[in-house]
């Protein structure tokens, strides 16, 4: 797996600042304490809109967590190096 690629992410902004402790997700980007972190669901459409390119995917994601920290890089953008 990508070293990108962050399995704990905040439920309530996205962010991947999270320090799991006593099986609470506390995010350090906004402060929740949830028992619980992002679905496994939008991890899933977050790797795959990092590695396919997927920009609309991206950018519903970022309109959903305020905190969301991706970039997403078209096949275009990865030639030109």
């Amino acid at each position: 797996m990508n070293a990108a690629l962050k399995m704990n992410r905040c439920a309530a902004c996205g962010s991947s600042n999270v320090k799991v402790e006593n099986g609470m997700y506390i995010c350090r980007a906004c402060g929740e304490s949830l028992d619980h972190g992002m679905s496994g669901a939008d991890l899933e459409r977050i790797q795959r809109a990092m590695l396919g390119g997927d920009t609309k995917t991206a950018q519903e994601l970022r309109s959903k967590y305020k905190n969301l920290d991706i970039t997403t890089w078209s096949s275009a953008d990865r030639l030109q190096n």
